[in-house]
């Protein structure tokens, strides 16, 4: 069995500190599934392409091209906002196939 590495821990270290410190401050704290978030395009144009040559980068359908991690975020608070506004916290239309729990979620934080 292979031992977690140390940026796992980190990562769920820091998760654990950012969602500790903003309830201390009364913030509500809400889990959003990002399956999906880097494959499809925060516009609505549909599955973007990856780069070969810098996968960070994203062209979408209509030839935009933009930072994969800036349309996954994006795609993160529109997730936040479905599930404030329609109550789905459970993203059951997360992406092509249904979500998975065993998927990461994903703190959104609301003052």
């Amino acid at each position: 069995m292979k031992r977690p590495g140390f940026h796992l821990w980190c990562h769920c270290q820091i998760i654990s500190l950012v969602e500790d410190r903003w309830q201390e401050l009364g913030g509500k704290v809400v889990k959003v599934n990002p399956r999906y978030t880097s494959k499809f395009a925060y516009n609505g144009s549909g599955v973007v392409k990856r780069s070969q040559i810098n996968y960070t980068q994203a062209t979408f359908r209509n030839g935009q091209r933009y930072n994969a991690n800036l349309s996954a975020s994006y795609n993160i608070g529109a997730r936040y906002w479905y599930a404030v506004i329609m109550g789905d916290t459970k993203f059951i239309r997360v992406g092509p196939a249904e979500a998975s729990s065993q998927t990461r979620s994903y703190p959104g934080y609301v003052g």
